[in-house]
C-alpha cells in the first residue's frame, strides 16, 4: 500500500545503523552464550531417547508429525497442554515424560519489551530485557519501520531468555520457564479517552493500529536467519470490540458490546484483517466481554471470521479467566463442564484458567462437546510448537543458540532510546525552547522524580536489584543536560489528592529561578486495566498548582505523562511550551531533557489520537460502540467535527518543513483498477536545525453506513529524518480500497464519483496540500463483509 523511496543521507545513516546493528546481535554460541547443560536444552523434546518417535522425524509432513503425537497422548493428560500459565492451576505440570515432552507456559506478555526477570550467566553477570516506551509512545512515533525493530528486539529476547530458563516477571507466581509466545500487542481501538488501556494501543485508527500489529508480527515472528521456523509466537488481544474495563454500570466481564456489520466494517475488523491475514499472526487472545450477546471466547461467528475468512493457522487463547466468565458473569451457562465446551467448540484453545483442567472432559463425558474437538484445539496450539521448531533436531537451529548477550545488548538498548525520542510530541512552543543551558530552572509537580510511572504497564524485570533506581528521572536528567545551571525542585502537589500544602514549597522553586518546567499528568492509579476514567481534565489540584506557577510570569514548559489523553483547556495556551511524552519507560528522562534542551534531532512526534475538551465524555456514552452514531458527537478524528485541543495527526517541530507534490498528481482512480495510481511528496527541511517529519497522507469526505459522515481517514504515512535544506521524496499508491465507502451490509463499495473526494497531504501542522480526485469506472465492491 505504501512505498517508501529511501533516500541517501541521515536517515539510512541513523536508522540503518540502529537496525544492521540489531541485525548484528548474532546468533550462536559465543560471549554470554547459554551453556548446553541449560535445563531447557536438556529437557527439550526429541532429545536423545526420545527422538524415535514419529513426531520427531522430520522428513514427515507437519501434520503427520502432529498426527503422530496427538495419537500419544493419553486422554487424560490433553488438558494440561491446553492450560495457560499451569503452574496456577492446582496439580497441573503440563510435560508427558514418558514422551519425553517439557511442560510449556502460555502466557508471557511482551507489551513494549518482555515481560520476564532478569537472568544471571555462570560467571554472575546479569541480563535484563530490553524496555522499550509503551505502545502510545510508539503510535505517536509514526515510524512503522521501529515498530518492526523493537517486534525483533522481543523475539531475539524472548529466544535468549528461554532459553537461559527466564521466567515472567511477577511476584510470587510461581511460574516455569516462561513459553514462547508473547500475549501482545494490544491492537484493540482507542475508542474513548476514558479507556484504561489507551496507554497499551498504538491509536484511535483501524489501519495505524493495523500496520502496527502487522510490524510487530512480522519483527517478532519471521527472520531471514532462520526462514524454516517461527522464532516467537505474537498473540493479538482481545478479540474483539474489547473497549470497556468499568464504566457505565459494566465491567469488562458483564459487558456485551453491540456492534452493527458497520461498524466491524469500519472499526473493529480491519486492524486484525492487517495483523493476521496480510502479516501471519499465529496467535489470537479472545477477550472477556460479549460481543452481540455471546461471549468472544465462545463466539462462533467470530471464530469463523478469524479462521475461515482471514485465513487464521495458529491458536486462539482465552484471556485470564474468560471462559469462567461465561457461568459467573454472562451467565451463559451454569457449570464449569458447559463452559469448557461452549469455548472448546469455538476453537479458543487454551484456557488461561482452570477450567479446561478441571471440567473439559467432565464435558466431553457428558456429551456437551466431543474428543475430535478437544484434539482439534490441541491440533492447534501444538501447531505452533513444532512452527517454532521445538520438536526438530537443536543443532542447526539459530535460534536454539541464542547468546545470552542477545538480552539488553547496546543495539536493543540505542534502539529503545530512540523510539523513545521519536515518540515525544511538541504541541505548543512559544519561543520557549528549546531551553537556553546554564540557567537555574524550576522542576515543579508530581512527576519530578517519578522512576516507576514513566515505565508505564506490563513491564519486564527493569533493574537488576528488582528496583526502579536504574530509571533516570526527570529531574536527574535535566541536571545533566544543564551543564552549568542548576535545578531546583518541589513536586508541588501528587497526582490526585486535593492538598495544596506543597503549593508553597513550589512556587519558592519558582521565585528562584529564570525558567520553570512543570511535570504533570496522571498514572497507573488513575488509568489502568480494570480501571476507567470518569473525567478527562488533570485530577487532584494540578491545575490549581499550574495556574499559580504561570502567574510568576517566568518562561514556562510543560511535560505531560499520561496514557489516555487528558484535556488541559485554557491551561494549555498560558504555558510558553508544552510537550506530551506520554509514558516514556525507561529512556524517558532522558529523552524529555533532550527535547527540552534542543537536543532531540529526532523530534517529530505526532498525536495518535484526538484530545477532546473536557465536556466531550458528558456528551457520549462509553458503551455506545459505533463510531459514528448520528445521537452522539462521533468519536475519532473521522467522525468528531466538534471542537479540538489537539487534533490526531498533530504534531510541531523546533525546525522548519515544506511539503511539495512532486511529478504528476493524480486527478482519478478507476473503481475496476486494482494497481492504484502512485503520488509522490517532496520534503524538505527548511530550518537551521536536524529533526524529524511525518508525511501522512488522507482521503477526505465519504459515508459510513447510516451515521455520522466521515470527515477524513488515513490512508498513508511515512517518517522521514532530514538535516537542515535536505530533502526527500515519498512514495504513496492510492488505491481503489482507499475511496471504498463501507455501507450498511458492511460491504465496501467503490462508486464513480466526480467532486466527492479528495486527498489531503500534511505534516499535522502547518503544511496542508489539498487535491480533488475522482472515481471512475463501474461501482465495485471492493471487499465483502466480513472480508474486510
Amino acid at each position: 500500500k505504501l512505498q517508501f523511496l529511501y533516500f541517501i543521507g541521515t536517515t539510512m545513516l541513523r536508522r540503518g545503523a540502529v537496525l544492521l546493528a540489531i541485525a548484528a546481535v548474532a546468533t550462536g554460541q559465543g560471549q554470554g552464550a547459554v551453556p548446553v547443560t541449560n535445563e531447557t536444552y536438556t529437557t527439550r523434546a526429541c532429545r536423545p531417547g526420545f527422538d524415535h518417535f514419529s513426531f520427531c522425524n522430520t522428513s514427515l509432513s507437519r501434520d503427520a508429525r502432529l498426527d503422530s503425537l496427538i495419537e500419544l497422548i493419553h486422554e487424560g493428560e490433553y488438558t494440561s497442554r491446553m492450560t495457560a500459565r499451569p503452574a496456577q492451576a492446582s496439580g497441573v505440570t503440563g510435560n508427558i515424560s514418558r514422551l519425553g515432552l517439557p511442560a510449556y507456559d502460555w502466557g508471557l506478555n511482551c507489551l513494549h519489551g518482555v515481560q520476564g526477570s532478569c537472568v544471571k550467566d555462570l560467571e554472575g553477570k546479569i541480563y535484563c530485557p530490553t524496555s522499550f516506551p509503551n505502545p502510545v509512545n510508539l503510535g505517536a512515533s509514526w515510524n512503522s519501520s521501529m515498530w518492526k525493530t523493537m517486534g525483533h528486539v522481543i523475539g531475539k529476547e524472548v529466544r535468549a531468555l528461554w532459553l537461559a530458563g527466564g521466567t515472567e516477571y511477577a511476584n510470587g507466581s510461581g511460574r516455569p520457564r516462561m513459553g514462547l509466545d508473547c500475549w501482545s500487542p494490544n491492537i484493540n481501538i482507542n475508542h474513548d479517552p476514558r479507556w484504561g488501556r489507551n496507554q497499551e494501543v498504538p491509536s484511535e485508527d483501524p489501519f495505524v493500529n493495523g500496520l502496527y500489529g502487522a510490524q510487530v508480527t512480522r519483527g517478532q515472528q519471521y527472520s531471514e536467519e532462520d526462514p524454516h521456523h517461527v522464532m516467537t509466537i505474537v498473540t493479538l488481544k482481545h478479540w474483539d470490540a474489547y473497549t470497556l474495563e468499568d464504566s457505565d454500570g459494566y465491567t469488562r466481564h458483564t459487558f456485551n458490546a453491540v456492534v452493527d456489520n458497520t461498524t466491524f466494517a469500519d472499526t473493529f475488523f480491519p486492524a486484525w484483517r492487517a495483523s493476521v491475514k496480510d502479516a501471519g499472526a499465529l496467535g489470537v487472545m479472545c477477550s472477556y466481554n460479549e460481543v452481540n450477546g455471546v461471549p468472544s471466547c465462545a463466539n462462533t461467528f467470530l471464530q469463523s471470521v478469524l479462521r475461515d475468512t482471514f485465513n487464521f493457522k495458529g491458536y486462539v487463547t482465552s484471556d485470564s479467566g474468560a471462559v469462567v466468565d461465561f457461568y459467573a458473569y454472562h451467565h451463559w451457562v451454569q457449570t464449569k463442564a458447559e463452559a469448557a465446551c461452549l469455548a472448546i467448540k469455538a476453537e479458543t484453545d487454551v484456557d488461561s484458567g482452570d477450567v479446561y483442567f478441571d471440567s473439559l472432559l467432565d464435558g466431553v463425558n457428558q456429551g456437551l462437546c466431543t474428543l475430535d474437538d478437544v484434539k482439534k484445539s490441541l491440533r492447534n496450539s501444538l501447531g505452533v510448537q513444532f512452527d517454532m521448531g521445538l520438536f526438530d533436531p537443536v543443532e542447526e537451529q539459530p535460534y536454539w543458540h541464542m547468546p545470552l548477550s542477545t538480552i539488553g545488548a547496546q543495539a536493543h538498548i540505542e534502539a529503545s532510546k530512540l523510539a523513545t525520542r521519536e515518540g515525544m510530541v511538541l504541541l505548543r512552543n512559544e519561543e520557549v525552547l528549546p531551553l537556553p543551558k546554564g540557567k537555574t530552572i524550576a522542576l515543579i509537580g508530581p512527576h519530578v522524580n517519578t522512576t516507576r510511572m514513566l515505565v508505564g504497564n506490563y513491564f519486564g524485570q527493569i533493574c537488576a536489584d528488582n528496583t526502579f533506581d536504574c530509571v533516570e528521572t526527570i529531574y536527574h536528567a535535566m541536571g545533566r543536560y544543564n551543564m552549568g545551571g542548576n535545578i531546583v525542585s518541589a513536586e508541588g502537589c501528587n497526582i490526585s489528592g486535593n492538598s495544596t500544602a506543597g503549593f508553597s514549597a513550589a512556587l519558592q522553586a519558582v521565585d528562584q529561578a529564570d525558567i520553570v518546567v512543570l511535570a504533570m499528568g496522571i498514572d497507573q492509579t488513575v488509568e489502568a486495566e480494570a480501571h476507567d476514567r470518569t473525567a478527562i481534565s488533570l485530577p487532584g489540584v494540578q491545575a490549581q498548582l499550574i495556574q499559580q506557577v504561570v502567574s510568576k510570569g517566568k518562561p514556562t514548559a510543560m511535560v505531560m505523562l499520561n496514557g489516555g489523553m487528558v484535556s488541559l483547556g485554557d491551561l494549555r495556551n498560558k504555558v510558553g511550551a508544552l510537550v506530551e511524552a506520554f509514558y516514556p519507560s525507561v529512556y524517558g528522562g532522558d529523552a524529555i531533557a533532550a527535547t527540552l534542551f534542543g537536543d532531540n534531532e529526532n523530534l517529530g512526534g505526532k498525536m495518535p489520537y484526538t484530545v477532546y475538551p473536557a465536556e466531550y465524555v458528558s456528551e457520549i456514552k462509553m458503551d455506545v460502540m459505533s463510531m459514528n452514531d448520528p445521537a452522539t458527537p462521533g468519536r475519532s478524528y473521522k467522525y468528531y467535527t466538534g471542537a479540538t485541543e489537539y487534533d490526531f495527526g498533530f504534531g510541531l517541530s523546533l525546525t522548519s518543513f515544506k511539503l511539495e507534490v512532486v511529478g504528476t498528481v493524480p486527478t482519478a482512480v478507476s473503481c475496476e483498477d486494482t494497481a492504484g495510481v502512485k503520488m509522490q511528496v517532496k520534503v524538505t527541511n527548511t530550518g537551521s536545525v536536524t529533526g524529524d517529519e511525518v508525511v501522512m497522507l488522507y482521503r477526505k469526505a465519504g459515508r459510513t453506513g447510516a451515521g455520522l459522515p466521515l470527515v477524513k481517514k488515513i490512508i498513508g504515512f511515512e517518517r522521514v529524518h532530514l538535516a537542515p535544506s535536505a530533502s526527500s521524496v515519498v512514495v504513496f499508491t492510492v488505491v481503489r480500497d482507499d475511496f471504498a465507502d463501507v455501507v450498511v451490509s458492511g460491504d465496501q463499495v467503490c462508486t464513480p464519483q466526480s467532486g466527492k473526494y479528495s486527498l489531503l497531504v500534511t505534516n499535522g501542522g502547518d503544511q496542508v496540500l489539498t487535491f480533488p480526485i475522482a472515481t471512475t469506472g463501474s461501482m465495485v465492491k471492493t471487499k465483502v463483509f466480513p472480508d474486510v
